[in-house]
Parts: structure tokens; C-alpha cells; sequence
């Protein structure tokens, strides 16, 4: 269920998760190219390096083996970046892109803009849904998938498959702050919030993620030929079931529905499942992931 790293690999990856009980692999000093600093951002280590173009780029030990096709000019060269990104689904800037070829390897990415300090929209048919939901700000997001990557929840075959986090880029350009959309008071909690972040008004921060091959479950119940209602329960069933294991992993996720949920057809055209006979399934989409607050004592 993880993203396949070679465009062309079409065979089913290892299902992996993270060591240790922060969710992390810490990465060497020792052996980071001259120029390049570790830094360590809300818990997650990263090897930080300047790009050609003055930004910033931040990889995790999961983008750490990708630093060449990671770097912005084999991904987001205007003229590679504008020809080849395919538009996600969703109210997000969110693409699907592939890198140039490194030493013959390249990477489909996810390669999303972040959205911190924007005011999440709201359903209008119940405006006051989910009132206190806030984007993360990318480290954040990195910071929280990677705690629930971590979690077990007490079964072995219960930990949640999510999108690979390889990497945050901040390019050097700042635009003018009329131009993010962002809410000055909103970034402002957020730097109080996460200091060691210094999340910038006037930087753009985008995230890049490894691409989970599969289909969403609105995707699957239609390639499956179901019927209106049998689909409608599926994608139902679906999105409890991710609800449900994620409060059991302690998080929540606002804007959770079927679109969010990845799943994998098998070729005699049977859903892919645990030895239980629960589907696997791979859980996308952070920006609206948090920790399920600890319930306030009474006096």
C-alpha cells in the first residue's frame, strides 16, 4: 500500500511502518553532505539544505535516499513542473508529478501547497461542523503523521498506511501577504504555538509526499460495478472503519470521507485484505489530522 519509489515498479511494496516510539529514524550527523545541518522541527529530524534557488528544503529520513530527485529543479523547473503535473481531486493545490530520472531512478510525488493560516471552509448545509478545525502547518503535518505511523494500537496488523512524508520545500521568493490568503493572527498562534518551526506569513512552504498506488473508495466501489446504495455502503463502511481506528490510535481527522480512504484491487478483482478479512487500506490527506484532545477532569 505504500508508494511505489520507481514510476514503473507496479508490484505491491512491503508494508512498513516506523521504529521507535516517537515514529522516527533518527538520521547520522555524521554522514550529511558538506553544507547540509540536521535540524530538529516539532520532534521530526531533518537534514535541511539550500537549494539553487535560495529556499530551503527539509527531508526526512524517508526523502534523505531521494535528495537528488528531491531537489527542486528535478521536480518543480517551471517548464518540467507546468507540463507534467496532473491536478488532484480536492479544494487543496494538489498535484500528482513525477521527477526526472537519477541515476535511471525517478519518484512519483504528491506534491500539495500548504494551506496554514487560510480559513478551513466550511460545509454550508452545517456550518458549525468541525468550528474548531485549523490547517497544520507543514511541519506539523510531518510531525503528527509520523506519530500515527508509529502507533499500534495494540495489534500488529492494525497500524494505519498513510503517504510516505519525504520532504518540505520553502522556496526563497516571498510573495506579498495579500497574495497567500493567510490570516496574520492565525499564522501568529501558530508561531507561538511551534516556535522552532518560524512559520513565515510570506513564505510558501509545499509538501512532498511518495504516491500511493491504488484507488479511493468512490474509485473502487465503481470499478467494482456496485450498485447506487451498495456503494453508498461501502464508502460509508469505509470511512467509519477509518474513523474508528484512528480514534483508537488517538486522532481525528476533520474532513475524513471516501476520497481520503486508498484502496487496492487485486487482479481477480477481490479487495485487498488482512488475514482477518478486514480491508487494507491507506489513509490520506493531513491537513486536517490532529491528536484527539485528553478530556478535562472534572474539579
Amino acid at each position: 500500500m505504500e508508494a511505489s519509489w520507481k514510476t514503473t515498479n507496479s508490484s505491491f511494496p512491503p508494508l512498513d511502518s516506523l521504529a521507535g516510539a516517537s515514529g522516527l529514524l533518527f538520521l547520522d550527523v555524521t554522514t550529511l553532505p558538506h553544507g547540509d545541518e540536521l535540524v530538529s522541527i516539532i520532534g521530526v529530524d531533518y537534514t535541511r539544505l539550500k537549494t539553487s534557488d535560495g529556499g530551503d528544503l527539509y527531508l526526512t529520513q524517508f526523502g534523505v535516499p531521494f535528495r537528488d530527485q528531491l531537489t527542486p529543479e528535478n521536480w518543480y523547473a517551471p517548464e518540467w513542473f507546468e507540463a507534467r503535473r496532473v491536478r488532484l481531486a480536492g479544494t487543496s493545490a494538489i498535484y500528482r508529478v513525477p521527477t526526472r530520472a537519477v541515476r535511471g531512478s525517478s519518484l512519483d510525488l504528491v506534491v500539495r501547497f500548504s494551506r496554514v493560516g487560510h480559513e478551513v471552509p466550511r460545509d454550508p448545509r452545517d456550518p458549525n461542523e468541525n468550528i474548531w478545525a485549523e490547517f497544520n502547518s507543514p511541519f506539523e503535518e510531518f510531525a503528527l503523521l509520523m506519530a500515527l505511523r508509529s502507533t499500534r494500537a495494540g495489534n500488529p496488523h492494525r497500524f494505519i498506511l498513510t503517504k510516505k512524508p519525504l520532504a518540505i520545500y520553502s522556496p526563497a521568493r516571498l510573495l506579498q501577504e495579500w497574495q497567500t490568503g493567510r490570516s496574520a493572527s492565525r499564522i501568529e498562534l501558530k508561531r507561538l504555538q511551534h516556535p522552532e518551526a518560524n512559520i513565515d506569513m510570506r513564505h510558501q512552504y509545499i509538501l512532498l509526499y511518495g504516491w500511493i498506488k491504488g484507488l479511493n473508495a468512490v474509485q473502487a466501489a465503481q470499478a467494482l460495478t456496485m450498485t447506487y446504495s451498495s456503494a453508498v455502503q461501502f464508502q460509508n463502511d469505509a470511512t467509519a472503519r477509518a474513523i474508528r481506528d484512528l480514534a483508537q490510535h488517538g486522532f481525528r481527522m476533520a474532513d475524513i470521507k471516501p476520497e481520503h480512504i486508498v484502496l487496492r484491487i487485486r487482479p481477480d478483482g477481490s479487495l485487498l485484505r488482512w488475514p482477518d478479512g478486514s480491508l487494507i487500506y491507506a489513509l490520506v490527506d493531513y491537513e486536517l489530522l490532529e491528536r484527539i484532545p485528553e478530556p478535562v477532569s472534572g474539579s
